[in-house]
């Protein structure tokens, strides 16, 4: 947007944004963290209390911490939506990118001259409600938000075919793909090593559709006692996790490795023997275009927009057969040649996806919305 001298503004100041900081316009107010006195402070020093007595907080409170990070953060969540509700109600903007679905701003938007734009990642609230409860806010709220947008983005043909089947009230014209990306080919590579052995690498949160306590079943069924199994990124392993790992005896092949900057998951990605994601659902998956961009083969679940990511780019298994895992994932550890194959083809998938590509559709469609 700035490179195009066009005029846009966030309702935050994300200039601190790499280092965790988000401030108010004004940058006068740091506005992501909470208060020293809070529910979420307090939740913190509980926490740090039972750490150091080897104890735990249960499952389902652990599973809140952002719901108590935003609670703790309400004053000032409270006052960035009045300045978008007032700017909504002054036409200040001939376009409106609401990032998430919360409705604070609907009424106003109704009454305004202002068009609507919202991206639609997945839907994976409605079609595993089991997980998010039926009265999950984005169920709520996403059908309606939906209805008042002007235009639609959904980031794979996958997610724009399960919003519409979904929600048959949505109008299809006004609904377009923009794909992600994701390229960590320029992040600079490391010397060291992270780990002395062999390891296959999972990326990011770990929790209901992710598959995750499958793929340990699986992982526990290959022979080779040298090969780790590291999980990047995500919270620490839970009880339930450390339960399963102790059941099925892999407490020493299993690491976690909390990572905090993207050279760091890059170089993660270039020292695995393959990137696995088991996933039962996503709505793009952009761990397989970065994984493809620094020669990481790719072995992940047959779900249907792996298939339009990937695209013959990488190794596929059945997310609900263990043996269709263990028998993929043993070739591939049996077969430089395979894993070459799929470094190769996975260089040249990567090659179809930019975020310039992406910033130059959703700029076109601002420009084509600001017109009328």
């Amino acid at each position: 947007m700035e490179e195009r001298k066009l005029d846009y503004e966030c309702s935050v100041d994300l200039s601190n944004y790499t280092k965790g900081e988000i401030y108010s316009k004004s940058r006068k107010e740091l506005i992501n963290k909470p208060p020293w006195f809070s529910l979420y402070t307090i939740y913190k020093i509980v926490k740090k209390v039972l750490n150091i007595f080897h104890l735990s907080l249960p499952e389902f409170i652990l599973n809140r911490e952002s719901g108590l990070i935003r609670f703790s953060l309400k004053n000032q969540i409270g006052k960035i939506n009045r300045n978008v509700i007032k700017d909504l109600t002054y036409n200040k903007y001939s376009v409106f990118h609401a990032t998430y679905y919360r409705d604070y701003f609907l009424e106003s938007l109704l009454e305004s001259k202002t068009k609507f734009v919202l991206t639609v990642h997945d839907c994976v609230h409605e079609l595993f409600p089991n997980y998010y409860g039926r009265k999950n806010f984005i169920i709520k709220n996403r059908e309606r938000l939906c209805l008042a947008a002007d235009h639609i983005v959904c980031v794979s043909e996958s997610t724009k075919s399960d919003l519409l089947k979904i929600y048959p009230n949505i109008q299809k014209e006004k609904v377009s793909v923009i794909y992600n990306a994701g390229d960590l080919s320029k992040e600079p590579t490391e010397g060291k090593k992270y780990f002395e052995q062999d390891f296959i690498l999972f990326v990011g949160n770990r929790g209901e559709y992710k598959n995750f306590v499958f793929l340990l079943e699986a992982f526990a069924k290959i022979t080779d006692n040298n090969l780790l199994l590291v999980c990047a990124g995500g919270k620490d392993l839970n009880a339930n996790e450390k339960v399963h790992l102790e059941k099925l005896n892999l407490q020493p092949r299993v690491v976690h490795m909390p990572f905090a900057e993207e050279s760091t998951l890059a170089n993660l990605y270039r020292q695995a023997k393959l990137f696995i994601y088991p996933s039962l659902y996503e709505g793009f998956g952009i761990p397989i275009l970065e994984s493809m961009s620094v020669g990481c083969p790719v072995l992940c679940s047959d779900i249907k927009v792996f298939r339009e990511i990937a695209n013959g780019a990488a190794a596929f298994f059945n997310p609900s057969e263990i043996n269709s895992l263990v028998r993929q994932l043993q070739i591939l550890l049996d077969s430089e040649k395979e894993r070459e194959t799929l470094r190769k083809k996975g260089y040249e998938r990567v090659k179809d996806f930019s975020w310039k590509n992406c910033s130059d559709a959703y700029i076109e469609i601002y420009n084509k919305l600001s017109k009328n």
